[in-house]
């Protein structure tokens, strides 16, 4: 392991033990994070790339049976998978390709416009071809590299329902299919499941970075939800989502998409981010948001709770309903094994969860309701990872509008997953009224079941601002 990724696995240390210790002193949980620069960031994402190249690859163009994959993009109108496997700027007309030789990595040939500035490409490939402005562009080399090698399937990014391999624009397939010729393009076959299989199969030099990333999220979502941010009464649910963004700028990271911060008022949903409602005494807090850092997103939620005058902690049926919340999700997580199938997954957590007397007709996420009475259980996890919503298997229900065929792919191993679900607990005190808590952590899939990428929310955060 190089020093970069040494540092990282310093980093992600080091992120727990400062948010630990920034609760015990009460300085705010971000402000020591030691976040890498522009340099290091490079060099660990290059690192990366060349080693996921040369290690996951090419078990993913056999096991898919392609003999050749090529990612084909331009300026302005770049392929999702791109910057995983190295690119930036997408040229006049660039293409990546990857061959299997029949060796233990595959041959890896760049063909650009121009040669890039940063050292990932020539680090990472084996040959680099550039064309410039010249008439004839990129269509003799790109046809001169197939008919050399005369692979037999070649892997474009296509694909009706995984946005992530269906890159390749409409105009850049009538390009190449010219440029190669009927022969060649009778050859083209969807690299969807190819696609999959490299972005899911996470290497272990990854963890140490997407695991820190992880700490960092639960360090900024924790400071959004303390003293230090938050004056009980003055403080809106929009003020919090500002302070989040900013926050973020300052740090030095990406919002992977904005955050969303509820309050529950007695059994009440109120409007998401209102510029209305204050935080007050009683309120129970949640935000769904995540980071972004080199090639890696997270998605994590974080929940806490505003001490009345008088308190020390939340009232026992609130730390009930969060226990409780905890024990369906471990209930859910027990059958995560590779190989399962995701959607049965899901089918069979919830007919447990019916028979312990769960309402399960909330299957999926989306509109948020204002009220709900009785007990209930939904489930809506996702693959994580390179983006919010990932391209691997999805533990939801069997919706192939919604979920295209992820809710029928096999959990794999190595794989990084968002535990999400929802579990609504009545509250004596709210005349019945239920409180919903939401629960979402970020996790990889080992031989023996979840690995939390952060520790896992065990308890209630706590606003005292209420209690003074």
């Amino acid at each position: 392991m190089s020093r970069y990724l040494l540092s990282c696995l310093g980093l992600m240390v080091a992120a727990s033990l400062i948010a630990t210790a920034a609760s015990a002193q009460g300085s705010p949980p971000t402000a020591n994070l030691e976040i890498p620069g522009a340099k290091e960031r490079q060099a660990i994402r290059s690192e990366l790339i060349a080693k996921r190249l040369d290690t996951v690859l090419l078990d993913a163009m056999r096991r898919n049976d392609i003999d050749a994959w090529l990612t084909f993009s331009r300026e302005h109108n770049l392929d999702p998978i791109l910057s995983e496997i190295g690119g930036g700027w997408g040229g006049v007309r660039n293409a990546y390709i990857f061959f299997d030789r029949g060796g233990d990595t595959p041959e890896k040939i760049f063909i650009g416009s121009h040669q890039l500035r940063d050292q990932t490409i020539p680090d990472s490939y084996d040959e680099h071809i550039y064309y410039g402005y010249t008439p004839e562009g990129i269509r003799p080399h790109l046809r001169s590299v197939m008919e050399e090698r005369d692979p037999q399937r070649i892997g474009i990014n296509v694909s009706p329902t995984l946005p992530m391999a269906d890159g390749l624009s409409w105009t850049l397939r009538e390009f190449l299919e010219e440029s190669l010729g009927p022969e060649l393009s009778g050859r083209l076959v969807s690299a969807e499941l190819l696609v999959r299989d490299f972005r899911t199969n996470h290497i272990p030099e990854e963890w140490p970075v997407f695991s820190a990333l992880c700490e960092w999220t639960v360090a900024w979502e924790s400071e959004a939800f303390s003293d230090h941010v938050i004056t009980v009464g003055e403080t809106t649910m929009e003020d919090i989502h500002w302070w989040m963004r900013q926050r973020t700028l300052e740090l030095g990271l990406a919002n992977e998409f904005l955050p969303g911060v509820r309050i529950n008022r007695m059994g009440v949903n109120l409007p998401t981010n209102s510029p209305d409602h204050t935080v007050d005494p009683g309120d129970i807090l949640s935000v769904d948001a995540g980071l972004a850092y080199l090639d890696f997103r997270t998605d994590i939620k974080r929940s806490a709770y505003v001490l009345r005058p008088g308190e020390t902690e939340p009232p026992e049926s609130i730390r009930k309903a969060f226990e409780d919340a905890k024990r369906v999700t471990d209930r859910l997580t027990s059958r995560w094994t590779p190989g399962a199938i995701a959607y049965q997954v899901f089918e069979e957590t919830m007919a447990e969860m019916a028979e312990a007397g769960y309402g399960t007709g909330i299957a999926t996420g989306g509109a948020q309701r204002t009220t709900q009475m009785s007990p209930e259980v939904g489930i809506y996890s996702h693959s994580v990872g390179n983006s919010t919503h990932d391209i691997g298997a999805r533990v939801a229900v069997n919706a192939p509008f919604a979920y295209g065929d992820r809710v029928g792919y096999e959990l794999a191993q190595n794989a990084w997953y968002s535990v999400e679900l929802h579990v609504s607990t009545p509250i004596p005190e709210w005349d019945g009224l239920a409180l919903q808590v939401m629960i979402e952590e970020n996790a990889e899939l080992t031989a023996n079941g979840v690995r939390y990428c952060a520790p896992r929310q065990e308890e209630l955060l706590i606003v005292r601002g209420g209690a003074q």
